[in-house]
């Protein structure tokens, strides 16, 4: 069983969206997944932003991702449910690079928080000029060991060149990040003025999150430190000048996080219901942009 030392924790006292003071408790939750030590999700009462708490340090997080069963970062998979992640993910590389067709005009590529390097070895193959960065040593080395990719740690993109990038990409990663002030700022230094960026989040406002509430997996505390509306989100971006200019589906999470709900909530897997609920909140998301993740489509402002 883990513990969280008081002192290797970061109690927020302060937005770090809109710097207000004041927050409410949304949620009481457990890390379902692997440490069941007990956490806190808190909204700010002005901008929205919800943020676990407390969340670990930086020296601390690293042992909450220790588990051979962490999807992102896993290239050994054996069962059901690890198969049919990577069946959807072949059909999900597709349907990113399109995403990256449409909307790029340029061909050079910095994905933050590419794992292993799947994603952007499948784009170098369609044609882009690409770079990672990846916080994980094991990931990193097996991107450019086997894949043979410029992959490097997070401290690389203090040191890349302003407006380096037609395009840069952050699937299901900002919601991990501490910083979320320095990040941006970053990514307006490094994103050409003509760029786009593209950013996949979880959306708590989603017919499955509410289904499952505090057993809804796409919290995943405390590997999510924050947790985004898409208002929230849209403040974030417009605090440094970005714009949101199109929201889209991601249409197969759904499933899968109702899958690790099912497991969280219930003890056992079903694949019934995880299917069953996860079809019905892409069904009700149809009249608008409420589907369990999203990918929002960002420009500079002019």
């Amino acid at each position: 069983m883990f513990h969280v030392e008081q002192s290797a924790a970061e109690f927020i006292e302060s937005c770090p969206l809109c710097n207000h003071p004041e927050h409410v408790s949304y949620l009481e939750l457990d890390d379902y997944f692997l440490t069941h030590e007990k956490f806190s999700i808190l909204k700010c009462t002005e901008c929205g932003l919800m943020r676990t708490n407390p969340q670990p340090s930086g020296r601390n997080i690293g042992r909450y991702y220790d588990s051979p069963e962490y999807i992102s970062h896993s290239t050994a998979r054996k069962s059901f449910k690890d198969r049919l992640y990577d069946l959807v993910r072949k059909r999900t590389l597709v349907a990113k690079k399109n995403i990256l067709d449409k909307y790029s005009k340029g061909k050079s590529l910095l994905d933050i928080g590419c794992a292993t390097g799947v994603f952007i070895d499948y784009c170098r193959k369609k044609g882009y000029t690409v770079q990672g960065i990846e916080p994980d040593e094991k990931c990193r080395n097996y991107a450019r060991t086997v894949l043979n990719l410029e992959v490097n740690d997070t401290d690389a993109m203090k040191s890349m060149k302003d407006k380096s990038f037609d395009v840069i990409t952050m699937w299901h990663v900002l919601e991990h990040v501490g910083d979320l002030n320095e990040r941006m700022m970053l990514i307006s230094k490094m994103l050409k003025d003509d760029g786009v960026l593209i950013v996949a989040l979880p959306n708590p406002d989603s017919y499955d999150a509410n289904y499952y509430g505090k057993y809804w997996a796409a919290y995943d505390v405390p590997r999510h430190l924050f947790h985004f509306t898409k208002d929230a989100f849209k403040k974030l971006c417009n605090k440094f000048s970005f714009e949101v200019i199109n929201i889209l589906p991601m249409m197969f999470d759904s499933f899968y996080i109702s899958l690790l709900s099912e497991k969280y909530s219930k003890g056992k897997t079903s694949l019934f219901n995880a299917f069953l609920i996860g079809l019905k909140s892409n069904l009700k998301a149809q009249s608008g942009t409420n589907h369990s993740s999203l990918i929002y489509i960002i420009r500079k402002k002019n």
